[in-house]
């Protein structure tokens, strides 16, 4: 183990340790708190005894009864209210666990699924995604064959399964279309590094963040619905003044209550009047049931999304620094945290949700929805561009978390340096995909000087794992995040990769083809200022072997010519032939043979390689002595493999 290595297993072990130690001052709030919650919810249980039996005793006296009464409903109300603020406290502790447990899973770079590793699926209406707060200026789009090569969305994990930690659709979409669109400016490349320094460096804030967020789980279909509901609302199309609806039904009001008193102690005809109130009103709101039906519609079954986003728009208000990218993050949620803003709404969006015989004799004698719908719109549409960049940020502050996350869990990481100048350093580049304690670090070096890397070597030494590992520490650091790597320095890069071409039956196209097209994005790239970064595993694999040689040849040498960063890996020895030490270079795996076969250590080494497996691979795996014998003439020959003179077939 390396200075480096020794270094990150210190860094893990600490950080490992602190997470244990806040686990158990969580828990042990956690236990206080739900001790508290037992004692006032016997106390409110006590307290609705009271209130229902403390009144009767004093049956006979009127005024004392009616005291006695509301005092047993206010000291129930009040119980209440203090039972659900403390039941809320528990929950959020027990949501800051489920958090930390899933963190203990990664910690130390474990690869470990703790969310979904799949790509999140287009929203199938617009609206119900809100467009991302902070910007992300020129990007380039991987295809679907980077994301293939690079397993972004592989299973079992896949780096979109190791990043992800997000809790709602919002949050993984915005993840997603940060790894699928990776950033090719500076600026907005530096501005979200800051923001996954924070939340990397500060996280007791981070766990609290995504804690908040947990409130949102299971709740992406209501989610979607109340970004929909806030951004479509508009004014209730009446047939008659609100005002004077409003005033009508307090008239209405006042009119029940004598009518059902008088009526009480023998008046009937007061109740015969109550009747005609009741037609009237209901005629009323014949006229209004459609309009106050399809408004309160949007806005029913989303109070639990909405209370989980006046949660975390709390938390992160709280958490959150003033400055960086957060600090604009925060702002959004500030907006919308006070009390009159989207908990209120939250409170007036759960009116919406009655129902019954009840339900339908409250609007014909006080028109319920319309007061429902009045309170909903009040705090909707006057706070209508908030509350969406407040939904906005939710996405963007969830991948956020999951970058900071991934980064405060890896054993060996740092945050790339940008250059002005053509090229890309990798000291120590590890794969997050290969557990901590099996993975080799390698470095690379391309520049404006030394553009092209050919690699050989024999297979398994290690060659796609390491294209991959490039591959995949480009992608994070143009997403903003930091790199399994101990130092990396690189110009933003348009990535274009061919390490795994597949043939594709709905396109007509055969395996050859695939890859003939891929290889053209390279040969021919497209016209910007930023340069590719080409990575290729054993180019035109598709094709016999003369012909591959005469391709690879032509398409390496013109490759050397152009002004981008590549890197080769082959079996071709003859590929070699083409680095000038100076344009191009060669580098090399190889392997050792002992007792117990093949050995790699996956150390990448300058110079091309001299050794080959394959048929050792064959002779370990227990192939006849006579295909055997049958290959090493053809190598010896250099010829291709056919019927000799004394084939026993013949």
């Amino acid at each position: 183990m390396d200075a480096t290595e020794q270094a990150g297993a210190t860094s893990s072990d600490a950080r490992r340790g602190w997470l244990d130690e806040h686990r158990r001052d969580v828990q042990r709030e956690r236990a206080q708190a739900f001790s508290v919650e037992t004692r006032w919810s016997w106390a409110r249980l006590a307290a609705f005894g009271l209130a229902v039996t403390v009144w009767y005793p004093l049956l006979f006296n009127g005024y004392l009864a009616l005291a006695a009464l509301l005092g047993g409903v206010g000291l129930f109300v009040l119980t209440v209210r203090r039972h659900q603020r403390v039941r809320r406290r528990r929950e959020a502790l027990d949501r800051l666990l489920l958090v930390i447990e899933e963190t203990s899973q990664r910690s130390g770079g474990r690869v470990a699924l703790v969310r979904s590793f799949e790509r999140p699926a287009d929203a199938d209406d617009p609206e119900a995604t809100p467009a991302p707060i902070l910007e992300s200026g020129a990007t380039w789009p991987l295809t679907d064959q980077e994301r293939d090569d690079l397993d972004v969305y592989a299973a079992p994990v896949g780096l979109f399964g190791l990043l992800n930690r997000t809790s709602t659709i919002f949050g993984a979409r915005r993840l997603q279309a940060w790894i699928d669109n990776t950033c090719l400016d500076p600026k907005h490349i530096r501005a979200r590094q800051e923001a996954v320094r924070w939340l990397d460096e500060h996280p007791a804030e981070r766990l609290r963040l995504q804690a908040g967020a947990a409130a949102l789980r299971r709740e992406d279909e209501y989610l979607a619905a109340l970004a929909r509901a806030v951004r479509g609302a508009k004014p209730l199309p009446l047939p008659f003044p609100a005002g004077l609806l409003r005033g009508w039904s307090a008239a209405s009001l006042i009119f029940t209550v004598v009518a059902v008193g008088l009526g009480a102690i023998g008046n009937t005809g007061w109740l015969w009047a109550l009747l005609g109130l009741l037609a009237f009103n209901g005629s009323i709101y014949a006229r209004l049931r459609r309009g106050l039906g399809d408004c309160l519609a949007t806005w029913r079954n989303v109070w639990r999304a909405a209370d989980g986003c006046a949660i975390l728009a709390r938390q992160a208000t709280e958490d959150l620094p003033s400055d960086t990218d957060l600090g604009r993050l925060r702002e959004c949620f500030a907006a919308v945290a006070p009390d009159d803003v989207l908990p209120s709404l939250r409170r007036r969006v759960g009116w919406s949700e009655s129902g019954g015989p009840f339900h339908t004799l409250l609007n014909m004698l006080l028109f319920y929805d319309l007061h429902v719908a009045s309170a909903i719109l009040h705090r909707a549409l006057p706070h209508r561009e908030e509350l969406l960049q407040g939904l906005s940020a939710i996405g963007d502050l969830e991948a956020l978390t999951s970058l900071g996350s991934f980064a405060w869990e890896q054993p060996v990481v740092c945050y790339p340096v940008l250059t002005e100048e053509r090229g890309l350093s990798i000291i120590g580049g590890r794969h997050p995909l290969i557990p901590p304690e099996r993975v080799v670090a390698n470095d690379v070096g391309l520049s404006a000087r030394t553009h092209v890397w050919i690699v050989t070597g024999s297979n398994m030494s290690g060659k796609s794992t390491l294209l991959r590992m490039v591959g995949t520490c480009v992608v994070l650091g143009q997403i903003g995040c930091a790199v399994p790597a101990e130092r990396m320095t690189w110009k933003p890069v348009r990535l274009i990769t061919d390490l795994c071409a597949r043939d594709s039956l709905a396109n007509q196209e055969s395996y050859f083809l695939a890859e003939v097209r891929h290889l053209r994005r390279m040969v021919l790239p497209p016209a910007g200022e930023a340069p590719v970064l080409g990575l290729i595993d054993e180019p035109f694999r598709g094709t016999n072997s003369y012909e591959q040689v005469a391709a690879s040849v032509g398409v390496v040498r013109h490759l050397v010519g152009l002004p981008h960063l590549y890197l080769i890996a082959t079996h071709e020895r003859r590929l070699t032939t083409l680095a000038d030490g100076s344009s191009a270079q060669n580098y090399h795996f190889r392997e050792n043979l002992d007792a117990n076969g093949l050995v790699f250590d996956y150390r990448l080494r300058a110079g091309p390689a001299r050794t080959r497996n394959a048929l050792r691979i064959l002779e370990m795996e227990g192939y006849p002595q006579m295909v055997l014998d049958w290959a090493r003439q053809c190598v010896e020959e250099g010829a291709e493999p056919g019927p000799s003179n004394d084939d026993p077939s013949e």
